[in-house]
């Protein structure tokens, strides 16, 4: 647990250097939000967010979650992973990382494969479209979801 400490507060450093270096305030919402997002492991949705800052946060609305979370995703504090929930999930770690989804519960995880992380980009086939960064999500069946009664399907 003590790296996801580590993890929680060095997120609230950098929202208070990028709040400061954009001239925006550093507010109550702003910060209990992150401590939210960074304490959690699951990919949340913004649903999920705010029905953890509600009892934080007096008077805070859905519509001031969503927001929040997209100006984090906006200055690189937070990613915004889509899933096959029409729902957009976030993560409070915004490096270059990769993601495994159920597609059976929906559950999404990091992958653990560093290997994977440093995939060279593609140059533009034509010279008009620069690729400035990427994301791979791997979809299968986790753990929890696999057994006796929900045999892996195989696609080839």
């Amino acid at each position: 647990m003590h790296g996801r400490a580590d993890f929680k507060k060095r997120k609230q450093e950098q929202l208070q250097t990028v709040c400061r270096s954009k001239g925006l305030p550093v507010t109550v919402q702003r910060t209990v939000i992150m401590e939210a997002l960074a304490g959690r492991k699951d990919h949340p949705t913004a649903d999920q967010v705010y029905e953890q800052v509600k009892p934080l946060l007096a008077g805070v609305s859905r519509t001031t979650v969503y927001r929040v979370l997209e100006a984090f995703v906006a200055h690189g504090l937070a990613q915004k992973i889509g899933s096959n929930e029409a729902k957009a999930r976030f993560d409070a770690e915004a490096l270059r990382h990769h993601h495994l989804e159920c597609v059976c519960c929906g559950a999404i995880i990091d992958l653990p494969h560093r290997a994977s992380y440093d995939i060279p980009l593609p140059p533009s086939p034509d010279g008009l479209f620069q690729v400035l960064d990427y994301a791979i999500q791997f979809k299968g069946v986790c753990g929890n979801c696999r057994g006796e009664s929900n045999p892996v399907l195989v696609r080839h």
